[in-house]
């Protein structure tokens, strides 16, 4: 999946970043992370399970099992239960759940928010995209002078339409499609001024 954003595709978003703030007074940065948490719990449990399983199996059998093979199969049960958790995206994400997701890519993208002087440009403009792939989540977070002057409804369907990115079957092209159309809301309800500065940088690396 973080294949999708590569650097072709981050050269891409940066010059379609200048584009819309030289159309805007957005400061807009787009933070793209390959995964924000590593949700180990989940991996785990389940090897865990199966572990509990195995032995059980091997405790209550009433087939004779050596030693080692008691050991060795319950070792194994566990790895294997880690495994298949660990190494399937799909499966993994959908025993952590959206809401989890959901809330840890905001716990990230508010802390880069932060971190990041989002907040500091001189009308309140500023904008942050924050990508998390491996949880197949976009938060949108503007900054007040953005969030007040674009109606909640434009807001609202600009939310939707990114959720929409990770639908598609190439989420790199979707993303920037996104974008572009996120352009034409900017210029249109925060045009540009004449005395505007780039006060954030377009290439801003958030790191946390």
């Amino acid at each position: 999946m973080s294949n999708y954003f590569n650097d072709e595709i981050r050269g891409k978003i940066a010059r379609l970043i200048s584009q819309i703030e030289s159309q805007s007074h957005v400061e807009l940065v787009v933070s793209i992370k390959s995964r924000v948490h590593g949700y180990a719990e989940y991996p785990f449990f389940v090897g865990t399970v199966l572990a509990f399983i195995a032995l059980t199996y091997f405790r209550f059998s009433t087939d004779f099992y050596a030693d080692w093979m008691v050991y060795t199969g319950t070792v194994f049960s566990f790895i294997l239960g880690a495994i298949m958790v660990g190494g399937i995206p799909v499966l993994h994400r959908l025993m952590v759940g959206q809401n989890r997701l959901r809330k840890f890519t905001e716990i990230m993208a508010r802390a880069s928010f932060q971190k990041g002087g989002i907040h500091h440009t001189v009308d309140k403009t500023g904008v942050l995209i924050f990508v998390a792939v491996w949880e197949k989540q976009i938060m949108i977070l503007p900054d007040r002078g953005v969030e007040s002057a674009i109606p909640p409804g434009e807001w609202e369907q600009i939310q939707q339409n990114f959720q929409e990115v990770f639908q598609s079957s190439n989420p790199a092209s979707a993303f920037i499609a996104k974008l572009e159309g996120m352009s034409v809301v900017f210029s249109r309800y925060i045009p540009q001024v004449d005395s505007d500065i780039n006060e954030l940088p377009d290439n801003l690396e958030i790191d946390l």
